[in-house]
């Protein structure tokens, strides 16, 4: 608008200088427009049209995403038009200069000049020509060549070159695999003999993906072909006209839409096979050089290496096999390309490009358009890649320019509260390393050892996204953020795999402040591994001691194995759909609050054993994923499927504990599919955890990561709410309490129990009673049910044993029997009640009796948490048979009799002056711990 008013008020102003200061003396921002005029009149109407938020052809605005890496798109057969060129040929010296020159080779190739051709007048014989195939590659290559020397001459340089069939032989001119004379003899040729083909071929371009045109093609054999993969639902097909007349007539049927192509081959199938011989030969006989700029092959859908580009054999299967365009520009998409600039008589090619990403772009732009004043065009897309950034030329735009007065910025008079101080800083102003991350600022290498440590902040203000994801009311930052952070530390160091990274605590998000992260990294192993840790603490809260609290940790490795399986068949054959309406609701009623930043499944299969999971992040992540290895959101949402309320309606909740093998291929998905091996087979719903492996693929197909193993874990209410009152950052005791109200009922005759059963004071003859668990099987061999529940009584010691003999022989004991329970699958489905008496102390005053099994609450705590369900401990005061009957129906895994009711342990804060804190006295301390779990003890 200020622009407006200034131009209003020195008409005397030159546009010329006014265009030239604009593009050299102005700042530039993420928001950014571009208008094109040619006269005031004009630029006043675009001005004003931005003003008030609107867009015209002339008067465009760009995007505010991240700039990223540029393209030229090279069009193909089927775009051309009569006069393509003509009106910048005539505007443009530059343009005309370059025209020139390749028509001079082209001609003595040609039966007519090219350009009598190309600028020949409507319905004359010339004019026919165009659709030639030996006019039309040639004439192709000249305008695109031409176009591409202009925007060579004006600043824009591409990082990659993707044509569209013979636009790939531009491209290789362009890149310096050819020159000038030998890529006129190539294309000339190349159109020549793809036109003496035999005759009685057709192409038709169909509304469909390419698995669905492969399979409606198999009964027609040799006879018709895919002849390109444009698009995600975009084919052509190619070979004998009745063959795609037929096909065609089909899909119509079908609902979809096609389009006959007017040409007059069946070029890209069998139809070239009678030319290719006499193609290979002339090939051989130019110079091929390595390529200046990377050329996207339409023959792989992968970057041309320089010995494809060089090879005669290449060119001849360029003729005869698919044009992989869509795998090109996922590639490209891939490797950070946001500027697409289509080099080309219209836009054809940026539709297919617009269509095909799985991100919103930067620019998408044709240089020419049919209709439309070439020049016009051309200026629009110039100036559409400056205001993107790209390092424009503007002394050849506007020659002869002098600088001009322009409009100051207009301020905006608004005040605006922010939600919490932020400030920007430079890394590398403190010494540090920027890391590139959305979850971390600095990476610091350690100046006297071979460590480093990564650091970021967290908040609710500054990720807003990870509010959306809370747990029994609780904002939980997610694992799959805490394995985020693990790639991210390993790629800093070269070691890409994570081997494996364990959960020791959740990290809640504070209502206030925030949380500093650390991610260490430390000094490498003698196994070429090393170790990871992620601690936080609190930011903003006073009332915090400022310790750090370890919330992961595992190792790293250099990457191994495999990029991965690919799942471009999707869904997997067979696999049943699993409808996931109301999916999100049944989870909410679990205790899972998800927002719609994290409500990101989109379909769900069940495929034997397998669940086939797709996940996509909404539009507002999109463009942030990008900087993510695997966003969390989006892996979060994976990981739905194995939750109550989704595939099944049983099993607790569960949330990640464990990752191994981890292994990421690619960076930035917006969409994946993810195959969760084992997670529909009938024990993972059975079991307390839950433990799968992952195969990720990108929206095609393509491997992005692997997981091979993953387990998830309950986690109680209680936990996450002690760690929000930052109970986890400082010392903790046991504090045992009156659980709700439990059914005190129990079917004795599902019981069963090994050992003596004298001290339990159950009626006699109620439950069966077995001298161990091997006796127990036999009985259950013999035809007697399997039991729901077995006690194993654990009161007597050895008489006139010393303590420490008696409690090891115990412990002994104690352990083979429970490896023995654990390892026979008939009592899979069945819980093991271990009963002491005074094994354990429940309150401040009161002592315990048993020093012999007190050990084994330590001992089986441990074989809890491997294998949780499947154990419960028991601690008895008396022979009250009714109070035992509610301990072992409450559920609880540990549960004492106290005064013929229940008590159960729950972890608080030790405050000290509350008559509970920790304290260490003069007595013995028995320690016992394990290596490797359950294998022994000490």
């Amino acid at each position: 608008g200020r622009l407006h008013d200034h131009l209003g008020h020195h008409p005397e102003q030159s546009l010329t200088d006014l265009g030239w200061s604009l593009g050299t003396r102005r700042a530039r921002h993420s928001r950014g427009a571009v208008v094109v005029a040619r006269h005031r009149a004009e630029l006043l109407d675009g001005l004003a049209a931005l003003s008030r938020g609107e867009t015209t052809p002339a008067a465009q605005r760009t995007a505010a995403t991240p700039r990223g890496r540029t393209a030229f798109l090279l069009t193909g057969q089927g775009a051309q038009r009569l006069g393509m060129g003509r009106e910048l040929y005539a505007a443009s010296p530059v343009f005309a200069a370059a025209l020139d020159e390749v028509c001079g080779h082209l001609d003595p190739e040609l039966m007519r000049p090219l350009k009598s051709v190309l600028f020949a007048t409507e319905d004359s014989a010339d004019a026919a020509l165009l659709d030639q195939t030996a006019f039309t590659q040639t004439a192709l290559f000249a305008l695109e060549t031409a176009l591409f020397r202009l925007a060579e001459h004006h600043g824009l340089v591409p990082d990659f070159l993707l044509g569209h069939s013979v636009g790939e032989v531009t491209a290789a001119h362009l890149a310096g695999v050819l020159d000038l004379p030998d890529a006129c003899v190539l294309v000339a040729e190349r159109g020549r003999l793809m036109q003496a083909a035999r005759e009685g071929g057709a192409m038709a371009a169909v509304e469909a993906g390419e698995d669905a045109v492969r399979a409606a093609l198999a009964p027609y054999g040799d006879r018709v072909a895919v002849a390109g993969v444009n698009g995600p639902r975009a084919t052509v097909i190619s070979g004998d006209a009745d063959a795609v007349d037929d096909l065609t007539a089909r899909f119509k049927a079908e609902g979809a839409r096609v389009k006959r192509l007017p040409v007059s081959h069946a070029f890209h199938s069998p139809h070239m096979d009678e030319v290719l011989d006499e193609f290979r030969a002339i090939a051989a006989d130019l110079t091929f050089h390595a390529p200046r700029i990377p050329i996207v092959s339409n023959v792989t859908g992968e970057l041309a290496t320089a010995e494809d580009l060089a090879s005669p054999d290449y060119w001849a299967r360029h003729i005869r096999e698919a044009v992989r365009f869509l795998d090109g520009v996922r590639l490209l998409e891939a490797r950070g390309v946001t500027e697409w600039l289509e080099l080309g008589p219209d836009g054809v090619l940026s539709a297919l490009v617009a269509e095909s990403l799985e991100q919103p772009p930067g620019v998408v732009a044709p240089v020419l358009r049919r209709g439309r004043p070439e020049p016009e065009v051309f200026a629009a897309a110039l100036g559409q890649s400056a205001v993107r950034g790209a390092e424009v030329h503007w002394d050849t735009v506007f020659p002869g320019a002098r600088p001009a007065a322009l409009p100051l910025y207009a301020f905006q008079r608004q005040r605006y509260w922010l939600d919490a101080p932020t400030t920007v800083t430079d890394a590398a102003g403190f010494g540090l390393e920027a890391a590139d991350h959305p979850l971390l600022g600095a990476a610091v290498p350690l100046a006297d050892r071979d460590e480093h440590v990564l650091t970021g902040r967290l908040a609710r203000g500054t990720h807003p996204w990870l509010t959306e994801h809370t747990v029994a009311g609780t904002v939980l930052v997610p694992g799959t953020a805490l394995l985020e952070l693990a790639l991210r530390a390993g790629e800093q160091l070269g070691v890409t795999t994570v081997e494996e990274l364990t959960l020791a605590a959740p990290l809640v998000l504070p209502e206030r402040g925030g949380v500093h992260l650390q991610v260490s990294v430390g000094t490498e192993d003698t196994d070429a591994t090393r170790p990871v840790r992620i601690h936080a603490r609190p930011h903003g809260d006073p009332g915090h001691d400022g310790t750090w609290t370890l919330h992961a940790y595992g190792t790293l490795s250099a990457a191994s194995g495999t990029p991965g399986e690919q799942l471009t068949v999707w869904p997997p054959a067979g696999a049943r759909e699993i409808d996931l309406t109301g999916a999100y609701e049944r989870l909410t009623e679990q205790g899972y609050g998800y927002g719609p930043a994290f409500r990101n499944l989109r379909r769900l299969w069940a495929a034997g054993d397998d669940l086939c999971a797709e996940v996509a992040l909404d539009d507002d992540q999109r463009t942030e994923a990008r900087r993510f290895t695997l966003h969390p959101a989006l892996l979060d949402a994976a990981l739905h499927p194995l939750l109550p309320g989704v595939a099944r309606d049983e099993g607790r909740p569960l949330l990640p504990f464990s990752w191994a093998g981890v292994n990421a291929t690619a960076t930035g998905a917006s969409v994946l599919r993810v195959r969760l091996a084992g997670a529909a087979a009938p024990e993972a719903a059975n079991s307390g955890s839950t433990t799968v492996a992952l195969t990720v693929a990108d929206g095609s197909g393509t491997p992005v990561a692997s997981v091979a193993e993953l387990t998830l874990r309950p986690l109680s209410a209680d936990t996450l709410r002690a760690a929000d009152s930052g109970t986890a950052d400082g010392l903790l005791r046991v504090e045992w309490i009156r659980p709700d109200a439990t059914d005190a009922t129990a079917d004795l005759s599902t019981w069963a129990v090994v050992g003596d059963p004298s001290g339990l004071g159950l009626p006699d003859g109620t439950v069966r009673s077995h001298a161990g668990l091997g006796e127990l099987a036999r009985a259950v061999d013999g035809g007697a049910p399997v039991p729901a529940t077995v006690l194993a009584p654990h009161f007597s010691a050895p008489a006139g044993g010393r303590v420490p003999d008696t409690a090891r022989e115990a412990a002994h004991q104690t352990l083979l029997q429970v490896q023995e329970w654990l390892a026979d699958d008939r009592f899979a489905d069945s819980r093991l009640v271990v009963v002491t008496r005074g094994a354990v102390a429940t309150a401040a005053d009161e002592d315990v009796t048993d020093l012999t099994h007190a050990p084994l609450w330590g001992l089986l705590r441990t074989a809890q948490s491997e294998s949780p369900g499947r154990i419960q401990l028991l601690d008895l005061d008396a022979t009250d048979a009714p109070a035992l009957t509610a301990a072992v129906a409450c559920g609880e895994a540990q549960v004492a009799v106290r005064s013929g009711g229940l008590v159960v342990p729950r972890l608080r804060r030790a405050v000290p002056g509350d008559g509970g804190a920790v304290s260490w006295g003069s007595g013995p301390v028995l320690v016992t711990g394990g290596t490797g779990g359950l294998g022994a003890i000490a």
